[in-house]
């Protein structure tokens, strides 16, 4: 009977030991997405290679034309909440001018900064709730609502990600994803932009939240994983 009790115990603490191993590797995992969806949130390279905004006249609606014109600064980049060239102009300056007159006429912008702002606020709750599990004893119910809620942030991740990608390859900017290659610059011709240089293109911060997005899958598997370990042992 003792032999038994000692063999089951022995069992039983490798199970523990092999679900704390996932769980931290997840968490692990789940920080460098976090790093990754916070670079992306915050820096202004989503698209690259913008021409001068006297080009985007032509495709704007009022809004935006009304700021374009009065715009003389070259922002060649652009991100989620800011363009940057010389210098960087946020979404909150001059009374919110940029989001007002530039970004929410976008309907594709508008809604990746919506998604991406929720993607990244369930990774940085579940972020949260990770360390604070790591102080407590485990629970099945608690790695299975850190999956859920990881796996959540995913998939509104995702979300931004293709509404920006397909806002951005369609005109007026047709950006493409290789900056070497030629592109039409704001629905003009191709041999146009072989003069000009190369048009617009996707940036690297929209390549890092791909990344991000990734991991947040793989951490939101291990949290399931983990959950399974856990559920098993006993």
């Amino acid at each position: 009977m003792g032999l038994k009790y000692d063999l089951d115990t022995q069992d039983v603490n490798k199970k523990m030991t092999c679900a704390n191993c996932l769980f931290v590797s997840g968490s692990m995992v789940q920080t460098v997405a976090l790093l990754a969806v916070g670079m992306a949130f915050f820096a202004p390279y989503w698209l690259s290679n913008i021409p001068a905004a006297g080009n985007e006249l032509d495709y704007a609606n009022p809004k935006q034309q009304s700021y374009l014109a009065g715009n003389v600064s070259y922002y060649p980049d652009r991100g989620l909440w800011a363009q940057c060239g010389a210098e960087c102009e946020w979404f909150w300056e001059n009374d919110y001018m940029l989001q007002r007159q530039m970004l929410t006429p976008l309907k594709w912008h508008l809604a990746t900064q919506v998604l991406y702002f929720i993607g990244a606020a369930l990774l940085l709750m579940a972020e949260i709730y990770a360390r604070v599990q790591l102080c407590c004893d485990e629970r099945t119910a608690v790695y299975w609502s850190l999956s859920v809620l990881v796996l959540i942030s995913a998939l509104i991740q995702l979300a931004a990600i293709a509404t920006f990608g397909g806002g951005v390859c369609r005109e007026p900017y047709n950006a493409i994803s290789n900056p070497s290659k030629t592109t039409p610059v704001l629905g003009r011709s191709i041999e146009l932009a072989a003069a000009k240089g190369v048009g617009p293109y996707i940036g690297w911060c929209f390549w890092m939240a791909v990344v991000g997005d990734i991991l947040s899958v793989i951490a939101g598997v291990l949290f399931m994983i983990t959950a399974c370990g856990v559920a098993r042992k006993y």
